[in-house]
């Protein structure tokens, strides 16, 4: 995995004040470190004391040094019985030159397959058998390794985390196999038109610089990576004294730090090379870097880009250089936002963002824009600098940065719940300056105000000449186309027919709901597949009878609620609950602002303004997504594989819409679509939090007890028909570099078989992953879902792999098949994937938003909103015999629908 080190937002930093504990360390040196209760809140004149002095009791954290130089930061988080372990190795991409490029993630890769003590297999046996997760991903400037375990098998983790990181023995055997899968790694961004604008401006503002090589190297620099080349990069990089290890969870500290000294602490320091400077050739005249896409760029748009150089982290005005990026166009109605909203610059551009990375010596502003390939990117380009030199004569309101720092104290408690999510969000700053860098960042981001930031913008953007590039196409457009609480729960059908589910758990202060909206393919309509997604960014940008517009947003804002009505198309695999069966509004609170967070999310579904204004701004969101989607290989392969699966159409793959389909839409179109789909009777709200069940359920009966849009209407039950028969081959040539595969099948069994299901899925894609991916090289990705929706049940193996691979492939995902009908397995085995199944199921459910969408998901398929949690009960007694008649009755057929999308 790879990232680049972004700036995750200032509303993800962290401030920790180390617990005063009675007792002695030996051998350790400990930093000592402790903040008054008065210094947060202090400085943010008018922010919410509560949210501050909530924030304050939260962050508390032990920070000490191992003997050989690794930084240990211990936090105590009793919340959920998870721990993780999450080492930053300070080294990345910029340690690498011309020839090594992509040596740092390739040796990522490597760290997997065996140390002295354990091999390939052994290692995922391992950790699957404790139920944890292992990962890792690079950046520029650090690489990351996180593991998740269940508390009692803390122990177990580390040892195979230490193990990987200071006794790999990179087998050379393996190493061709990491050099193919690294490649096709490669290869799936190589049409992303995103990615290459995003080279195309890193090739020029870092012009001579290691950063301007990709993490992941090149076809060419991977091709002739050596292996010796890695071995001494892992020599070199890879010891304590340059590592980071941050350990959150359900543990005691004074436990925790001898298991740390034990597992980490016996392996020598090493001595690092001088880091190397980096000179910037700023540009001496205003001027735009032009170059064409590639490949199957479209047609109908460019990308431009911005960039100016910032203050470094430890700089004093880095704090206010955040926040200005955030005002500038991170956040909701920034002023980039507002600026092309505006009617007489509407159809300039799709969409335009400013975003703020940091490394170690610098910081970088950065503004990016997706345009029509006709729009005049100087008149853009002279929007946007008139922007910043009017945010240097006008600073912004004390109200909109208390609310902006409001926002962001409850979104650091929030993200404390995703304990490794959490750790990796922070380890851009540990990389940058340690923990020391932490003893005064937060202190100095509330003291940021109006005038810092105005400041700044005078100071480093308003006379400074930025890096501007462009991507163009190079076609012309086509036109034509601790111990834990007691968990209760509770569920009820209001008069309306509204269910309202709640789960009540006190140990944590964050408050999740799910409104999930039933049917939404049905209640959309023939043809008008994507109308939802129209819908759905409507809610906000229309805003209410109440809160008309941009005040909505700004409500929810000023509780720091957290709202997501729709799927970020930006962020990849967090679209698992975009689905034809629902739509839904995820809401996130703390505890104090439940009753103002239900009753605005009552008022944003009882008084909508949908107006054609923001019907055709919504509309003209949409289309572009669309329009994207029908050139994805594996969207594509999935929208073939269920219009030759099933002899209707409910809505797989097409929850974005089509853009012809799209563009004949109305606004009437989408209020008959709100009357039907939120309506009260096929609503689902769920809550997850510290509430308790009496008082929760009172506040929703007073927000959501009325009637309105077409009450009692609900779709007709839908019985699913298959295509017979199901097995043919479809074939499909797109030209791209990148091909998608599809093997899939239906099968039969009962409710009560659903934990051995889950069983078999694990064995399954272990199997699949393991012996086409990493055996044979062959695939970037494999996976395999078994879906059920009401009387269907199906399979899906999917594939990604380049077009020389797809027979080999295809057979050997065939063989597979055949051979999971015949395996036995042993006790052991199945342990393991119980596990394995058990941890990831904790990791998806430390969110409370999460948890009320499980609870959702539960009561769709007919179920109580407990069934989610009896569930892992269930699968704890799956015995081997289970899984071995299940594979036989799952797999029966070979009768297989092949998509091959090439």
């Amino acid at each position: 995995m790879v990232y680049r080190n972004t700036f995750f937002r200032y509303l993800h930093c962290v401030f920790f004040i180390r617990k005063l504990r009675l007792f002695t360390l030996s051998l350790i040196t400990v930093l000592s470190l402790f903040c008054g209760t008065g210094g947060i809140a202090g400085y943010a004149e008018g922010m919410d004391e509560g949210v501050s002095a909530l924030f304050h009791d939260t962050q508390n954290a032990f920070v000490f040094y191992l003997d050989n130089g690794m930084e240990v930061i211990l936090v105590e988080n009793h919340a959920s019985p998870m721990i993780t372990a999450f080492t930053i190795v300070k080294t990345g991409s910029f340690n690498e030159d011309e020839s090594t490029n992509g040596c740092a993630h390739f040796l990522e890769h490597l760290l997997f397959n065996g140390t002295k003590s354990r091999t390939q297999k052994q290692l995922y046996d391992e950790m699957d058998f404790y139920g944890g997760y292992n990962n890792a991903h690079t950046t520029t400037d650090y690489t990351n390794f996180m593991i998740l375990m269940p508390k009692e098998y803390i122990s177990q983790g580390m040892d195979i985390q230490a193990d990987m990181l200071f006794n790999s023995i990179l087998p050379e055997e393996k190493f061709e196999k990491e050099r193919g899968i690294v490649i096709e790694e490669i290869g799936k961004g190589e049409n992303d038109p995103a990615q290459q604008a995003q080279n195309h401006f890193l090739r020029t503002f870092f012009a001579n610089t290691p950063y301007e090589w990709p993490v992941l190297g090149t076809v060419s620099t991977i091709s002739h990576l050596k292996y010796d080349a890695v071995r001494e990069y892992y020599k070199t990089w890879y010891v304590p004294n340059n590592m980071i290890l941050m350990v959150i969870g359900d543990f005691i500290t004074t436990e925790i730090i001898e298991l740390v000294k034990e597992k980490y602490g016996k392996y020598p320091a090493g001595r690092l090379p001088e880091r190397k400077g980096i000179q910037f050739n700023p540009p001496n005249k205003l001027r735009i870097i032009r170059a064409n896409g590639i490949g199957n760029f479209p047609a109908d748009r460019q990308y431009l880009t911005m960039g100016y150089v910032l203050p470094p982290p430890t700089g004093e005005d880095f704090q206010s250089s955040q926040i200005l990026a955030e005002f500038l166009g991170g956040k909701e109605n920034s002023v980039l936002d507002v600026l092309f909203r505006k009617e007489e610059n509407s159809d300039l551009l799709y969409s335009i963002s400013a975003n703020m990375e940091f490394h170690r010596e610098f910081s970088t502003l950065q503004i990016s824009a997706e345009l029509p390939s006709d729009s005049d990117t100087d008149h853009v380009v002279g929007l946007i600098l008139q922007a910043i030199n009017d945010m240097a004569v006008n600073p912004v309101s004390t109200d909109e940065l208390n609310t902006l720092l409001t926002s962001g104290l409850i979104n650091e408690i929030y993200l404390q719940e995703k304990l490794h999510y959490y750790a990796m969000m922070k380890s851009g700053y540990l990389a940058a300056g340690g923990y020391a860098f932490y003893r005064e960042y937060m202190d100095g981001l509330m003291k940021v105000t109006p005038q810092s930031i105005q400041k700044v913008c005078q100071k480093y953007l308003k006379d400074q000449i930025p890096v501007i590039t462009a991507m163009s196409p190079s076609t012309p457009i086509n036109e034509e186309t601790t111990k834990r609480s007691q968990i209760s729960y509770y569920q009820e059908i209001l008069p309306n027919g509204l269910t309202v589910a709640i789960k009540e758990n006190q140990d944590s202060r964050v408050v999740g709901i799910h409104l999930l909206a039933k049917d939404r393919c049905i209640a959309e309509g023939e043809g008008k597949h994507g109308l939802t997604e129209i819908l759905q960014r409507m809610f906000l940008s229309g805003g209410t009878l109440h809160y008309p517009e941009d005040a909505l947003y700004k409500k929810y804002e000023s509780i720091g609620a957290e709202i997501k009505l729709y799927d970020n198309p930006h962020i990849d695999f967090d679209d698992y609950y975009n689905s034809p069966r629902f739509a839904y509004i995820r809401l996130k609170v703390v505890d104090f602002y439940f009753e103002k967070g239900i009753q605005l999310l009552a008022e944003t579904i009882l008084r909508p303004q949908l107006t054609q204004e923001h019907f055709e701004q919504a509309k003209k969101e949409v289309i572009p997504l669309a329009a994207k989607a029908e050139s994805d290989t594996p969207l594509r392969a999935k929208r073939v594989f269920y219009k030759n699966l099933f002899a209707m159409d409910i809505g797989y793959g097409s929850e974005i819409g089509f853009p012809e389909q799209l563009d004949k839409l109305s606004l009437e179109d989408a209020k008959s679509l709100y009357n039907k789909l939120y309506n009260p009777s096929n609503l689902m709200l769920a809550v997850s939090g510290n509430i308790p069940v009496d008082e929760a359920l009172l506040l929703i009966k007073r927000s959501f007890g009325g009637t309105w849009g077409n009450a009692g209407w609900n779709a007709p039950v839908q019985h699913i028909v298959f295509n017979e028969p199901v097995g043919r081959i479809v074939r499909e040539k797109t030209g791209k570099t990148q091909s998608y595969i599809s093997v899939g099948s239906t099968y039969e069994i009962q409710k009560g078989e659903i934990p051995a299901l889950a069983v078999l899925q694990y064995v399954f894609s272990e199997s699949l992953a393991f012996q086409l991916r990493e055996t044979q090289g062959l695939a970037y990705s494999i996976g395999v879902s078994f879906p059920l929706h009401n009387n269907a049940q199906w399979y899906r193996i999917t594939m990604g792999t380049r077009p020389e691979n797809i027979d080999l492939a295809i057979s050997g995902i065939q063989k597979e098949i055949n051979d999971i009908r015949k395996r036995k397995y042993e006790k052991d085995e199945v342990q393991k994937a119980i596990n394995a199944i058990l941890g990831r199921h904790g990791m998806r459910r430390l969110d409370r938003v999460n948890q009320a969408y499980y609870m959702s998901m539960e009561i769709l398929d007919g179920n109580p909103p407990e069934e989610d949690e009896l569930f892992l009960e269930k699968l704890k007694k799956v015995t081997p015999e289970e899984v071995e008649q299940l594979a036989q009755k799952v797999f029966k057929s070979d009768d297989h629908l092949i998509i091959i999308i090439e």
